[in-house]
């Protein structure tokens, strides 16, 4: 067993996933339970503290706790501002778990996408890396920037809320941020449900009249050259390009990390144009010096219990 062990918790919308693992990102232990979102948020807190305890009790060298949740996060308050998935608005998650814990321990808590970021770099390879774009791609469209080894913080702690930058404000399909036209609503699983099923009644031998459109299922089509899936992959494809020259521009980085179940699932088919459209409008100088890579880490869990030894190396 090691000197010291970490433990991770990912809280989101649907379950929380738990792990306890050493500095260099071995896992020694790992968990899900549901979430109940709906349940009141003292239950949720007493059940997140009778798992921690049952951990805790038994393992003399966990070194702290890091926590990652969905939305905005003040992380020096270590408070989730507004987790819609979770009904949460300014929810004192630090304090709820530290008041429930059988020791004292340090607890950090950040948004899921930096928790990401932050475990990439500590574990997925990055090392040595100072300055990259992190952004995931989901069911949702989502961001972090590493600058000069260190996260960047927005004024409202909702910083790099790339999903929400429109491209059509006026003739987009509706977002649920309430605008029209948002790069979520092109590249992203729910983005590409949309478009398929918006652009459906112009295809009228797409595979997928026969079949209730899901995420799989337009990437099955798109492999099997259906003209409709190829057409909703390809704009995605390219408003994933249109996202990463935007970056490249603002931040001039060394790398750009993708990650997120849709990029797994469908590199092969977003590759082409993203990189087209990448080239196309970002300056040469800056499209030059960056790299794109597909995300090593893949438990979400593991990047929040990251956040402990990154605090540990700020020296906060």
């Amino acid at each position: 067993m090691p000197e010291e062990l970490a433990i991770g918790l990912d809280i989101g919308g649907t379950k929380v996933a738990f792990v306890l693992a050493d500095r260099q990102g071995r896992i020694y232990a790992d968990k899900t339970l549901p979430t109940n979102s709906g349940a009141v948020a003292e239950d949720f807190f007493d059940r997140i503290g009778s798992l921690l305890n049952h951990y805790l009790d038994r393992n003399t060298n966990i070194s702290g706790i890091g926590i990652g949740v969905p939305g905005p996060v003040a992380s020096q308050r270590g408070i989730a501002l507004h987790a819609a998935n979770l009904g949460w608005k300014e929810v004192p998650v630090r304090d709820a778990v530290a008041a429930r814990l059988s020791r004292l321990l340090p607890i950090f808590v950040d948004n899921d996408v930096n928790c990401g970021a932050i475990g990439e770099q500590e574990f997925g390879g990055l090392q040595g890396i100072s300055h990259f774009v992190y952004l995931t791609v989901g069911t949702g469209l989502g961001g972090a920037a590493m600058l000069n080894n260190r996260l960047m913080r927005g004024a409202a702690h909702s910083e790099m809320e790339i999903g929400h930058v429109s491209l059509d404000p006026i003739n987009g399909l509706p977002c649920t941020c309430g605008m029209r036209g948002c790069l979520e609503m092109t590249i992203s699983g729910k983005g590409i449900v949309a478009q398929a099923q918006h652009h459906l009644a112009d295809y009228p031998d797409s595979l997928l009249r026969q079949a209730e459109i899901t995420t799989r299922e337009i990437i099955k089509a798109a492999d099997t050259d259906d003209s409709l899936a190829r057409h909703v992959m390809h704009e995605a494809g390219s408003a994933l390009g249109i996202a990463c020259a935007w970056c490249v521009n603002l931040f001039n980085p060394q790398l750009i990390v993708l990650a997120g179940g849709l990029i797994m699932a469908a590199y092969h088919l977003l590759k082409a144009p993203m990189h087209r459209e990448l080239r196309a409008r970002s300056l040469p100088i800056n499209s030059t010096a960056v790299d794109i890579k597909l995300a090593k880490l893949s438990n979400a869990a593991l990047g929040a219990s990251a956040l402990v030894w990154n605090h540990r190396h700020r020296g906060e």
